[in-house]
C-alpha cells in the first residue's frame, strides 16, 4: 500500500472519531447544563473542557467570555476553528477525496453525503434542535465506521484505520479522566452535583450501560476511573485501544523491519503492557492526574512513530529518540536518485465568473489556468475552452515560461464566463515503493528564461520583517546544507502557521501572515520565500493543482544542489502540507510572488463594480508504474477548442 493512501486512511479514522467525541460531549453536557443558571459553573465546565483538548487560546481570540452558547457554535459550526466538527468532517472527506478509487462507494457516499449536509448548517438550524443535530452527528460517524467495515477489505488500509481510529478513542478517553471529581478517587459522590458530573463523564465516553452492567449501580468515582482505564472488553477503554493498536501493527506486514518500525513495536507494546499490568491503587498512588498525561504524551509519540514510520513525514529515529522531550518537528526525508517512475493522469476543470453590476467596454482580461505543454516530468495531453460571450484572444509564453491567455471584449453587459478543462500527466520518481526519490526540475526542462538570481530577491508580496530576518539568519548560521536548511524552512513555516482562510487576502505580505501566524497555501508559500531568499537560498512561487483543494493551490520551487555533481535543480516544497511534491501535483505557472502568476487579472473601462466566483475540480484518473502504461496516440499532442493553441505555444 502507498503509504499516502494508509496516511489518508489514518486521518479519516482520527478526524472521525473526533467528530462523534465532540459531538457526544457537547450534548451530554449541553443538557447537563440545562439544569444550571449559575454561569460560574458553564464556564468552569467549558473552559476545562477547552483547556483539555487545546483550544482555549482559540476560542479567546473570537470571544471574550466562555459562555454555553459561544462554545457549542465554536465547537460545532465555527469554520475559523480547527477543531469544529464542520472541519473535522470537512478534513475527513478531503482524505477520503483523495483516495475515492480506494474506497468503497458507499463509503465515499456516507461522508460526502455527511459533509455537504453539515456545510450549510447554520447556527439558526443548531438552536432549533441541539441534541437532534449532534444525536445525528454521532449517528452518522457510527454508520460511516459500520459501512468502512463491512464493504471494504479488512487489509493494511483498515489497519490504518483503525490504528487512528484507536489513538484519538485513548486520547479523548484519558483526557476525559483527569476530572477533580475522578482525582480524588473517592468512593462515591459527595453531593448530587457531583453524581450528576460521574454520569456525564461515563455518557460522554458511551461508557454508561457498559459500567452499569459491570458495577451495577455503585457510581463510584475509583470504579469509574478502573472501568475507562483497565477494562480489558469495552473498546473504549484506554488499555482496550492500547491493545488493539499493538494488535494491528502486527497485523502491518508490508513494512521491512527497520529500526523505525522495530521502536513503534516497542513503544506500542509498552504502552499496552504498562496498562495490562498496572493496578489502580498504583495509580493514585502515583497521582491518576500525573499518569493520564503520561499516558497521553505516550499516545502522542506512538502517533509520530506511526507517521515516521509509514508515512515518512516524520524526523529520523536517532534525532527522535534524542528530542524525546522536546515538542517534534518533522523532517522531509531526501533519498537517492529513484529506480521506479509512477506515472499519473488527473482531469481538472477551471471555471470562473467575472460579474458586473453594469456594461463595461474594453475588456482585457490575463488568464493563467493551464500549463504549458511540457514542464519537466509534466506533459498536458488534452484541453478544451468555453468562452461566454465570445473574444479576441491571443497567447503567449512569458518570461517565466508560463502560458498566458489575453482576452478581448469590445463590451461586456454582465458577465464573462470561462470553463478551462483539460487533463495533465504527471512522472514522480520513487527510491522504494513508497518513498519519494529526491529530484527536481533542470533549467532546461522549463521555458523559464529569467536568472536565478531574480528569485533572490524581495519584493511587495515577499518581504522581510525583524521576525523573518533573525529566524532566516538563525537557520543559516547553524552551517547545514542548502538541502537540509531547505526542508528545516518547510518545517518551521508549517509549524509556525495555522491554515484558516480570512485572516488574510491576495495582497497580504509575507512579514503581517508570519505576525498573523495564520492564513491559506499563498500565505505559506510567502513566508517560505522569505526565509528562503534571506537565507539565500534561489526560490521561486508556484501556482498550480492537487486533488482535494477545490481552487488552486499554491507552493514553492527552491534552487538546490542534487547528486554528487551538485547539478542545481529546482525541488518543489509544498509548506501548507509539509512534504515535497510528487505525481499529484500540476504546476501550471511561477514567479516571483503571487502577483506574477495571478490565474486571472485584467482591467477595463467603465465605473461597474465587479466580482468573481471562481471552483476547480480535480479528479486523479490513473496512477501507476509508468512502464506499465502505453501512451495512446490521441494524446501525443494537445488539442483545444482553440484550433492553433497546440501549433503556437
Amino acid at each position: 500500500m502507498l503509504s499516502r493512501t494508509a496516511e489518508a486512511l489514518f486521518w479519516i479514522g482520527r478526524y472521525m472519531e473526533r467528530a462523534e467525541y465532540t459531538a457526544r460531549y457537547i450534548d451530554v453536557h449541553y443538557h447537563l447544563l440545562l439544569g444550571s443558571d449559575e454561569a460560574q459553573e458553564h464556564a468552569t465546565t467549558w473552559h476545562r473542557y477547552l483547556e483539555s483538548i487545546g483550544e482555549l487560546g482559540s476560542y479567546q481570540n473570537y470571544h471574550d467570555n466562555v459562555t454555553t452558547p459561544a462554545v457549542v457554535e465554536f465547537l460545532t459550526l465555527n469554520k475559523f476553528n480547527a477543531n469544529s466538527i464542520v472541519r473535522l468532517i470537512a478534513w475527513a472527506r478531503d482524505n477520503a477525496r483523495s483516495i475515492q478509487d480506494q474506497l468503497s462507494s458507499e463509503v465515499w457516499h456516507q461522508i460526502n453525503t455527511f459533509y455537504l449536509s453539515l456545510k450549510t448548517c447554520t447556527p439558526e438550524d443548531l438552536w432549533r434542535s441541539p441534541h437532534q443535530l449532534l444525536y445525528r452527528i454521532q449517528h452518522t460517524c457510527y454508520t460511516v465506521y459500520g459501512v468502512l467495515g463491512n464493504t471494504m477489505m479488512h487489509d493494511e488500509g483498515w489497519c490504518f484505520y483503525r490504528l487512528g481510529q484507536n489513538i484519538e478513542r485513548a486520547g479523548h478517553t484519558a483526557r476525559l479522566l483527569a476530572h477533580p471529581i475522578l482525582l480524588k478517587g473517592d468512593a462515591e459522590p459527595a453531593a448530587l452535583s457531583e453524581f450528576h458530573q460521574c454520569l456525564a463523564i461515563l455518557k460522554s465516553a458511551s461508557a454508561y450501560e457498559a459500567y452499569r452492567k459491570v458495577c451495577r449501580s455503585d457510581l463510584a468515582p475509583a470504579k469509574i476511573v478502573h472501568f475507562l482505564l483497565f477494562d480489558e472488553r469495552f473498546p473504549r477503554a484506554v488499555r482496550f485501544c492500547t491493545g488493539t493498536l499493538r494488535q494491528l501493527l502486527t497485523r502491518v506486514t508490508s513494512k521491512p523491519s527497520t529500526l523505525d518500525y522495530r521502536e513503534t513495536v516497542r513503544m506500542t507494546g509498552q504502552l499496552a503492557a504498562d496498562l495490562e499490568y498496572a493496578t489502580l491503587g498504583e495509580t493514585y498512588r502515583l497521582g491518576l492526574a500525573t499518569f493520564l498525561s503520561d499516558v497521553a504524551e505516550r499516545l502522542d509519540e506512538t502517533s509520530n512513530a506511526i507517521t515516521r514510520t509509514f508515512f515518512h513525514a516524520g524526523e529520523p529515529l536517532e534525532a527522535a529518540l534524542f528530542h524525546q522531550r522536546l515538542r517534534r518537528r518533522p523532517v522531509l526525508h531526501t533519498q537517492e536518485p529513484s529506480v521506479r517512475s509512477i506515472k499519473a493522469v488527473l482531469s481538472i476543470e477551471h471555471q470562473f465568473t467575472y460579474r458586473y453590476d453594469s456594461p463595461v467596454s474594453a475588456v482585457r482580461t490575463l488568464m493563467r489556468p493551464a500549463p504549458p505543454l511540457h514542464y519537466g516530468r509534466q506533459r498536458r495531453l488534452d484541453i478544451r475552452w468555453h468562452i461566454e460571450p465570445p473574444a479576441d484572444y491571443r497567447h503567449y509564453t512569458d518570461a517565466f515560461g508560463n502560458l498566458v491567455w489575453e482576452l478581448e471584449h469590445v463590451r461586456v453587459e454582465k458577465t464573462i464566463g470561462c470553463l478551462v478543462q483539460m487533463r495533465v500527466e504527471t512522472i514522480a520518481l520513487y527510491a522504494t515503493e513508497d518513498i519519494l526519490a529526491f529530484h527536481g526540475l533542470g533549467a532546461q526542462d522549463s521555458d523559464c528564461t529569467v536568472e536565478p538570481a531574480e528569485f533572490t530577491r524581495l519584493t511587495h508580496l515577499v518581504d522581510s520583517s525583524e521576525a523573518l530576518l533573525q529566524l532566516a539568519q538563525h537557520l543559516r548560521d547553524r552551517g547545514t546544507s542548502p538541502v537540509e536548511l531547505a526542508e528545516t524552512i518547510v518545517n518551521q513555516v508549517h509549524a509556525h502557521m495555522r491554515y484558516e482562510s480570512g485572516h488574510t487576502h491576495v495582497g497580504t505580505a509575507a512579514s503581517d501572515a508570519y505576525a498573523i501566524g495564520r492564513g491559506v497555501c499563498q500565505d505559506y508559500a510567502h513566508v517560505m520565500l522569505a526565509l528562503c531568499r534571506l537565507a539565500r537560498l534561489p526560490a521561486r512561487y508556484v501556482s498550480g493543482y492537487l486533488p482535494g483543494e477545490g481552487q488552486m493551490h499554491a507552493w514553492v520551487e527552491v534552487l538546490l544542489p542534487v547528486g554528487e555533481d551538485n547539478t542545481p535543480l529546482w525541488v518543489a516544497y509544498d509548506p501548507t502540507h509539509q512534504r515535497r511534491c510528487d505525481e499529484r501535483y500540476v504546476s501550471v505557472a511561477v514567479g516571483r510572488d503571487y502577483q506574477d502568476i495571478a490565474p486571472t487579472s485584467g482591467y477595463y473601462s467603465g465605473e461597474a463594480k465587479n466580482t468573481l466566483e471562481a471552483g476547480v475540480s480535480v479528479v486523479l484518473e490513473s496512477q501507476g508504474p509508468a512502464e506499465q502504461w502505453v501512451t495512446s496516440p490521441s494524446h501525443s499532442q494537445g488539442s483545444s477548442l482553440f484550433p492553433d493553441v497546440s501549433q503556437q505555444q
